[in-house]
């Protein structure tokens, strides 16, 4: 169960909806579309109520955003089954690299990276290679398991390099899961 909310001064609000109404929000969000027609009715409801707006206008503007909002839907359908891939990395005592790889699926997506390790030490960090490119260089490492997260998807068709930099020189274990959107297309 909510607060009840109130509105002491009804003068103002409807002021502010009326000038929200008629003048909107400028945005440019590309070509995009949506159905209109459940606010085109609630408008015509609240038309009485309400003056100084042209409902007419207001209408074929959110038509015009309705088409946008349609267009940029279709835009953002990124297609593919999520899968998790799982390697360990047995790291001797030893100072130097260590690496994981995977080859990743054609057409395929990286959507992030985990890792843990058994035993945590300041000294040491991590890299990650997707094919030619270093993505992650010196990332330190963490005490307790740490998950990133691309905001953007990586395009890979190739081999995931996650390269474990043990500058401690002490043994461990370390887990990477590979988070891959696979067989996708935009």
């Amino acid at each position: 169960m909510g607060l009840p909310s109130y509105v002491i001064n009804w003068d103002e609000l409807s002021d502010l909806i009326a000038d929200y109404l008629k003048n909107g929000v400028n945005a440019d969000i590309g070509n995009i579309t949506f159905n209109t027609e459940d606010i085109e009715r609630l408008l015509s409801e609240i038309k009485d109520k309400i003056q100084c707006v042209d409902y007419n206008e207001l209408i074929q503007a959110l038509n015009d955003l309705g088409a946008k909002l349609d267009g940029l839907s279709g835009n953002l359908g990124i297609l593919g089954t999520q899968k998790i891939h799982g390697k360990m990395l047995e790291v001797p005592a030893i100072v130097g690299q260590y690496t994981i790889e995977f080859t990743a699926p054609a057409n395929s997506k990286l959507t992030g990276i985990t890792y843990s390790q058994s035993s945590w030490r300041f000294e040491d960090s991590w890299d990650l290679v997707v094919e030619e490119e270093k993505l992650f260089t010196e990332t330190r490492t963490k005490e307790y398991g740490e998950h990133k997260y691309f905001n953007v998807f990586y395009p890979v068709d190739g081999t995931i390099k996650f390269i474990y930099n043990n500058n401690s020189g002490s043994s461990k274990v370390v887990w990477v899961d590979f988070c891959i959107l696979e067989g996708g297309s935009e």
